[in-house]
């Protein structure tokens, strides 16, 4: 075989770039150059772990032998940390005894990427179509599109949602124009990029209506724990069918730990059991081992303070927009939950044609001012032109680097106008 024929694979080579990713390699750049550089652009909190679990690490990597033992888990994970996920759903959602999780339905992940592509693979051949909204986590869409999976791109509401009604509309469409049928939706709530939750209402609605017609419902609740006087529900109360996916990286501040969680229906354990087993083996066993500690009253009274950050850096982020008049507050996502706004410059403040879109406004702002916000053009449906348009900012990074972002933001946003003024002129 000539070596010239030797290539990387057409999947490998079709997958877009997390475009996040690439904004926070530039900024790296930037700050190893001397310059200050004001993180908004990853959902990556501030602090660290809990002192709790860093502490259990700790005991669990320099212990006695028994302590020690950092081997193989079960595929499904420690036991320990299944039945604090457990009595975790009892206690956090009220769950009826019907509805309760047993831990033969829970499965420890390596991050909630490794339970998308989990979820992916037991769910869904090559060919089926999964509905994803837009605005939307990306990795939905590009972990889909490396399995074969086709997308249907659901655009969200006025309220930055997608809802029952929006899917519907999907699914009666494609019905009436002979399209592929949805096979299955992932969806998020709080939503990362729009912060936009469902009503527990909605949820019911989503739930419902996905066994109605058939369709596998993921829902992605990674961000429960961080939301703003509104009650955030799980899937699990309305469905006997969907897939729930959490993590530790957001509420739980273990982003690097690469753990998260999966509450399966019963059709699904001896797949993903399967495919676990052949994938990863098991999630990392010490950040299983130090997760354990997450639910003990000291580690919740420290997360429980990171959430008062956050709604304060919300508070400052979205004071801060209000107060640029060229935005209508209807182009700013309502922020319900996690820690993103999400903003639509509207036609008015882009130029597409002369190259000055969100991406280009992203790119000027790191340059200039240091900082960074991501382009909507990681969220939105590529063949549409939104993504260009919208960009969002996250204010995990602690308040004092938000407050400072917004400022420069605010100093160069004038700078922006009257370039695009400029050019449509």
């Amino acid at each position: 075989m000539e070596v010239n024929s030797i290539k990387p694979s057409n999947r490998s080579t079709q997958v877009e770039s997390f475009k996040v990713m690439d904004v926070l390699r530039r900024a790296n750049q930037l700050e190893a150059e001397g310059r200050t550089i004001y993180h908004c652009e990853v959902g990556q909190p501030e602090s660290g772990a809990p002192k709790t679990v860093a502490q259990a690490a700790v005991t669990a990597l320099t212990g006695d032998a028994n302590q020690s033992r950092l081997g193989y888990t079960d595929a499904f994970g420690l036991i320990a940390l299944r039945e604090k996920i457990a009595a975790h759903y009892k206690e956090k959602y009220s769950l009826p005894a019907e509805k309760q999780v047993g831990t033969d339905r829970i499965v420890v992940t390596t991050g909630s990427s490794g339970g998308f592509l989990l979820a992916f693979t037991a769910c869904f051949d090559a060919g089926d179509v999964i509905a994803v909204a837009s605005s939307g986590y990306p990795c939905y869409r590009n972990i889909g599109g490396a399995l074969g999976l086709e997308l249907a791109n659901v655009p969200i509401n006025e309220e930055f949602k997608l809802t029952a009604k929006e899917l519907r509309n999907e699914i009666e469409e494609r019905k009436a124009s002979g399209k592929k049928r949805i096979s299955g939706v992932i969806l998020s709530s709080p939503s990362n990029p729009t912060g936009a939750m469902l009503s527990v209402q909605e949820l019911k609605d989503m739930c419902e209506l996905c066994e109605k017609e058939g369709v596998r419902f993921l829902s992605d609740e990674i961000y429960h724990g961080i939301s703003y006087d509104k009650e955030a529900a799980t899937a699990l109360s309305f469905s006997s069918t969907a897939i729930v996916i959490n993590s530790f990286s957001k509420y739980y501040s273990m982003s690097g730990w690469r753990l998260g969680w999966m509450v399966l229906p019963p059709d699904l354990v001896d797949p993903i059991n399967t495919l676990q087993q052949n994938m990863f083996i098991n999630a990392p066993t010490i950040s299983q081992t130090a997760a354990i500690q997450c639910w003990e009253p000291e580690t919740i009274d420290e997360l429980e303070t990171h959430v008062a950050k956050y709604r304060k850096s919300r508070e400052f982020v979205l004071k801060q927009m209000d107060s640029i008049s060229e935005i209508p507050p209807k182009n700013i996502a309502p922020a319900d939950g996690g820690f993103y706004v999400y903003i639509d410059l509207g036609e008015e403040l882009v130029c597409r044609e002369k190259g000055l879109g969100s991406t280009e406004m992203c790119r000027m702002l790191l340059e200039e001012k240091g900082v960074a916000f991501t382009p909507g053009t990681d969220f939105e449906d590529p063949a549409g032109n939104l993504g260009d348009r919208r960009f969002r900012i996250s204010y995990a990074g602690g308040t004092t680097v938000v407050a400072d972002a917004m400022n420069h933001f605010k100093d160069f946003w004038p700078s922006w106008v009257k370039r695009v003024k400029d050019v449509i002129m």
